[in-house]
């Protein structure tokens, strides 16, 4: 999998190119990608687990209760697919003092294990632990507000969280955002801290109190939206650059939302189309595929009309930018529940099987002087049952970042 890349070029290159800067990748650092090569597109990798039985008192001369025991299967598929192409003309080529081909095709191919990665980072939901706001003695279900007199306590926590479960404390590592980071070297300064060396091998920042941690601008955010007011139409509702309009006439404009018979009806269509972005009905109006890739590929909604609210997840954010203007000043974005979720845990509790890498494959077009350059990754993430007690979502409040 793709992940910082050096090449060499001529100096000529340098002048004439501008710099991209890329995410750096982690996820092949923490995910157990020994399975890889056992199985193809639509094969499942399956893991059963047992059940258990709660120890019983013996009375002799007495029968004893027989329990039954089950086993329950659990599968990873391989179906995630994703691709990037360009077309390329022979005569950019000639006339272009730089590898026109290579430079894209190693953009594309970092986007590509960036998303793999995002893929990975997002299994924060599947972790059998949180620490947030109610860990550390303050308001459970809300992030953290992160600084240096809570920080040491955030981390300890999410180890006694592991204790608990009875995982190994060996192998720990924390995939920790630019803010967390941060606010650790600054309560680390002037003090005696077990921190170990800034830059290890592998990439890791540094050693704290057992973990690896590494730097990741690739976490997953979350933000709820409080929405018990039906809309007033114009109203808008913004999520990772992107501005969702309440209309009471549906019309043409992407991005569209109807408003319905009530406000439960409105932000169940809201979150549909944020589901689905490609999909016009009468209640909505799609983007074009391309805009909305950033929601096909990372961005999911979850409609709640118990709790009038709607909750945004986007993988390989790190920070999800929302923002809104309805006319009820009641209805906004929760500040205390804009997350970005650190995790923490051991080594290889997530399962990555790559079945196919990032590959440029070079297509002649019959009608062009040029040829499509095409790239595609097929795999499969799963955090098994039995993994999932060796992870920890770690929530820090985000709305200030």
């Amino acid at each position: 999998m793709p992940n910082n890349f050096t090449v060499d070029f001529p100096e000529i290159w340098a002048r004439e190119q501008q710099e991209i800067f890329y995410k750096e990748n982690i996820a092949l650092k923490i995910a157990d990608t020994s399975f890889k090569g056992q199985l193809s597109y639509g094969d499942t990798l399956n893991r059963p687990y047992r059940s258990s039985n709660e120890v019983q008192t013996y009375t002799r001369g007495t029968a004893i209760t027989i329990d039954d025991k089950t086993d329950t299967n659990e599968q990873l598929s391989i179906n995630r697919q994703f691709a990037t192409w360009f077309y390329l003309d022979d005569f950019d080529k000639v006339q272009s003092n730089y590898d026109l081909i290579s430079k894209y095709a190693q953009d594309d191919g970092i986007y590509l294990s960036n998303q793999i990665d995002a893929d990975v980072l997002g299994e924060y939901g599947s972790a059998t632990s949180t620490v947030d706001d109610g860990t550390i003695g303050w308001t459970s279900g809300n992030g953290i507000a992160l600084t240096t007199s809570n920080i040491l306590g955030v981390i300890s926590a999410s180890k006694k969280k592991l204790a608990k479960q009875n995982v190994p404390l060996t192998d720990l590592f924390g995939a920790i955002s630019p803010e967390f980071e941060t606010t650790l070297i600054e309560y680390g300064a002037g003090r005696d801290t077990p921190m170990g060396d800034g830059v290890n091998m592998d990439g890791a920042i540094m050693d704290f109190y057992g973990f690896r941690l590494y730097r990741s601008n690739q976490l997953a955010g979350s933000a709820v939206l409080s929405l018990v007011t039906q809309p007033t139409a114009n109203d808008t509702v913004t999520i990772a650059g992107q501005t969702f309009t309440f209309v009471s006439s549906i019309g043409t404009t992407a991005w569209n939302v109807l408003i319905g018979a009530n406000v439960d009806t409105t932000r169940a269509s809201l979150a549909t189309l944020i589901n689905a972005p490609t999909v016009t009905t009468a209640t909505w109006v799609a983007l074009g595929t391309a805009k909305a890739r950033k929601f096909t590929n990372t961005i999911t909604a979850t409609n709640d009309n118990t709790a009038n609210t709607l909750t945004v997840i986007q993988k390989g954010a790190w920070v999800i930018e929302v923002s809104e203007t309805l006319t009820d000043a009641t209805d906004t974005w929760t500040a205390t529940k804009e997350k970005q979720h650190n995790l923490f845990g051991r080594k290889w509790a997530t399962t990555l099987v790559i079945q196919s890498d990032a590959r440029v494959q070079p297509k002649e077009v019959p009608d062009k002087f040029g040829k499509n350059i095409l790239n595609g990754v097929l795999y499969g993430v799963k955090t098994f049952a039995d993994w999932a007690k060796q992870l920890v979502n770690v929530e820090i409040k985000s709305s200030t970042y």
